[in-house]
């Protein structure tokens, strides 16, 4: 009976049950040494939950399943119940608990009897089959399991039902938070253990590493904001402070020791940050997470399978990642618990919070609700921040932080840094103002569509030094752009050029220019337009470096007040142009006025009727009312990230690189039918990065669009279950993309 106690597949037999569950609990050893103050968590009940997890792996359907798996047949046991279903080893191992011996309480005895019960996500039990299983085939292993397995084991018994009334938080909010942990950090140390990875690694703290940084690149030490988040590490923070002050220092400062996720809303400011951070402040206990990660570590030459493991199974102390990497446990489905129960002892940063779209805002809070319950923290690092988020933090939510009165500065000698001129004027983006612009060497113009930043270009592009840049590139043509903008944004660059762009640079791209020439969106995207001009550097002139047009007596472009995508909502923009109106002279606009307009104008009182503050109290709402597993979840809020793209290859991409696709795409799928060595998974991700290059994401309505037109040229297959589709959109790598018959409609993603 060789095979009788096998929890893996193993041609050696070395991964018995026995084996599995003492790497749990060494794995449970591990948490408890490194994170020992988790609030709420009942040690006790997740050392049981270990224990008896796996124990239902003993029944002969599942140890027969290892041995064909193994091609180990001689060793197949009899089966006694033939014509009886297999039943989830989740659901059996509940069969062998000694509940009353082990437990006081019934709570106690639901919490581990639902923890190992629902382990795995698995069809519901058959109740006969379960029966039958439990009855005539668990009793034939029982002793010979018994003598070996280091813990009581009961007689296997049917009779743990009353156990298994789902656990929530509307009928017992104490037990279901203990649920919640236990469940959770049995989910997260079962993987571990199965992936051989450690559940948790030290972090051997960040602040020590961020002192060196400073004294070696900057030869100082930390300045007020850094001071002030690594005075306040054991607290909810919310600061607001301005641009280039070291956010991202005072950050990891708050981190300290303590297990840390760092959230951005784009893949390029996070892709940025995590190569600061491994490279710059040399912290090499850091991940990095959204969905191209392999891609990514491929391309750093940081590949491996443990390492990517560690990144997806939450292990390393430090994560930079997108929001929706996280955030997504607030719909409460089957597995929720895993990661509530990681952030539970786990430090929460929120960069560029005024980015996101009222459903991602929604789904933020209600998180920050929940990690806040039930033991997290966060902080929430900002150039401005909203009134009436604090509004809805404390008065809907009751959220816990702390805000400090003053804002953060960035200094110099003492004096608060003045980088900007404004002048606002009561029209449409007027070219002929750039073209009379003889003095300043590198111009910058943000417009709110990439329709009308190719209508710029059209009409400059007579100059040899004018250049364009938005998301209807291809990725390889996109990378391109933004390496040459960042090269002539920086300050030792002495060339000259006009770059025309989208708020695709708004947050993602470290530039700065002379000038900019831009259409108003609203104040919190003007505020982020203007730290690409002046950016690491004191206003040194009496010019004006910020010229806003606020569309006169018309919209500028990609807003509207009938079409529900326009990039802003129509309110918010009227509010943000009411606001600058007096600014039709010059003015110094410095950082606290920034934030005063924003203090004033962004209340919940000017901002309750407007579509955004609807949406998020809406979305917010139905978060409120989700209760755990409901299978039957709100349409409008099952997407986080929004999207409304696909990913395409133009036509005529595809044609002029047929050769170079077709011959990657067989390349990749040949991978996809061998085992996923280390190497194979590498060169997997390698095919797949270098396949995508030629693609360009667009709005989903613009292809269902290119189907009416017979402009959806074919699908390009990979694999059995994923294709892009190619599409006869025009296309050249000056201009992107371009749509036939482009009408006046707007959406986030169009802009960017």
């Amino acid at each position: 009976m060789a095979n009788l106690l096998l929890a893996k597949s193993d041609e050696n037999f070395e991964e018995t049950i026995q084996k599995h569950t003492e790497e749990l609990l060494d794995e449970l050893k591990s948490l408890n040494d490194i994170y020992p103050y988790i609030p709420e968590l009942r040690w006790d009940l997740l050392k049981l939950a270990c224990i008896y997890h796996d124990v239902g792996k003993v029944n002969t359907k599942f140890q027969n399943k290892l041995l064909i798996a193994m091609n180990k047949k001689e060793y197949l046991l009899e089966d006694v119940i033939p014509k009886v279903q297999e039943v989830s080893h989740g659901y059996l191992s509940c069969a062998f608990i000694p509940y009353k011996e082990i437990l006081k309480e019934d709570e106690e005895r639901a919490i581990v009897a639902q923890a190992v019960y629902y382990h795995h996500k698995r069809p519901k039990a058959d109740r006969n089959a379960l029966k039958a299983v439990i009855a005539q085939d668990l009793p034939l292993y029982y002793q010979a399991f018994k003598e070996v397995f280091p813990f009581q084991l009961a007689e296997p018994k049917s009779n743990f039902k009353k156990y298994l009334k789902r656990i929530k938080k509307t009928i017992n909010q104490e037990q279901a938070k203990q649920f919640v942990l236990v469940k959770g950090l049995l989910n997260k140390i079962d993987y571990a253990a199965s992936a051989h990875i450690p559940v948790e690694i030290a972090n051997p703290g960040l602040d020590n590493y961020v002192d060196k940084f400073l004294a070696t690149k900057y030869r100082s030490g930390r300045n007020e904001l850094q001071n002030y988040l690594l005075e306040h590490q054991k607290e909810n923070n919310i600061v607001i402070a301005s641009t280039g002050i070291g956010k991202t220092e005072a950050a990891l400062y708050w981190i300290g020791n303590s297990k840390g996720f760092f959230t951005l809303p784009l893949r390029v400011s996070i892709n940025s940050i995590y190569k600061r951070i491994e490279s710059e402040i040399n912290f090499k206990e850091v991940a990095l997470l959204h969905s191209e990660t392999e891609s990514e570590y491929v391309k750093n030459d940081q590949y491996s399978i443990d390492y990517f493991e560690k990144t997806r199974q939450w292990s390393m102390p430090l994560t930079i990642s997108t929001l929706d990497q996280i955030l997504d446990f607030v719909f409460k489905e089957e597995g929720f618990e895993k990661k509530l129960a990681t952030l539970s002892y786990s430090k929460l940063v929120i960069d560029e919070i005024q980015m996101y779209s009222p459903k991602m805002l929604a789904c933020l809070l209600a998180a920050l609700k929940e990690i806040t319950d039930i033991g997290g923290k966060f902080t929430i690092m900002t150039a401005t921040f909203a009134p009436f988020l604090s509004d809805l933090m404390e008065k809907k939510l009751n959220i816990p932080f702390n805000k400090p009165d003053n804002a953060f500065y960035k200094k110099v000698n003492g004096e608060v840094v003045v980088r900007h001129r404004l002048i606002v004027k009561n029209e449409q983006l007027n070219i002929e103002d750039i073209k009379k612009n003889r003095i300043d060497k590198k111009i910058l113009i943000i417009v709110n569509t990439v329709q009308k930043a190719q209508e710029i270009y059209d009409a400059l592009k007579e100059r040899e030094d004018v250049f364009l840049f938005h998301s209807r590139f291809t990725k390889m043509d996109r990378k391109a752009k933004e390496t040459a903008i960042q090269e002539m944004g920086k300050l030792e660059n002495k060339d000259s050029g006009i770059w025309i762009t989208t708020q695709v640079v708004e947050a993602s791209v470290d530039i700065d220019f002379d000038v900019l020439y831009t259409e108003l969106s609203d104040l919190n995207g003007l505020f982020q337009r203007m730290g690409r001009v002046y950016r690491n550097r004191m206003l040194d002139h009496d010019r004006v470096n910020v010229v806003v047009y606020d569309g006169g007596d018309d919209y500028p472009s990609g807003i509207s007040y009938r079409d529900k995508y326009s990039v802003v909502d129509s309110s918010i923009f009227e509010i943000s142009k009411q606001a600058l109106q007096e600014y039709n002279s010059p003015i110094i606009c410095t950082e606290e006025l920034k934030m005063e307009l924003i203090e004033k104008n962004y209340t919940t009182q000017r901002l309750e009727r407007s579509n955004y503050y609807k949406e998020v109290k809406e979305f917010l709402n139905i978060l409120a009312s989700i209760e755990e597993y409901d299978e039957d979840l709100d349409p409008r809020i099952t997407d986080l990230r929004d999207i409304f793209n696909e990913t395409i290859i133009p036509y005529s991409v595809y044609q002029e690189n047929k050769d170079t696709i077709e011959d990657l795409v067989a390349k990749y799928s040949k991978t996809l039918g061998i085992k996923a060595t280390n190497a194979i998974r590498e060169e997997r991700a390698i095919l797949r990065d270098k396949l995508y290059e030629f693609t360009v994401d667009i709005p989903q309505y613009r292809v269902t669009n290119a189907r009416k037109l017979n402009r959806e040229e074919q699908f390009l297959k990979i694999g059995s279950y994923e294709s892009i589709k190619v599409i006869d959109y025009e296309y050249d790598s000056t201009f992107g993309l371009k749509y036939s018959n482009d009408k006046k409609l707007f959406s986030n993603s169009q802009i960017l």
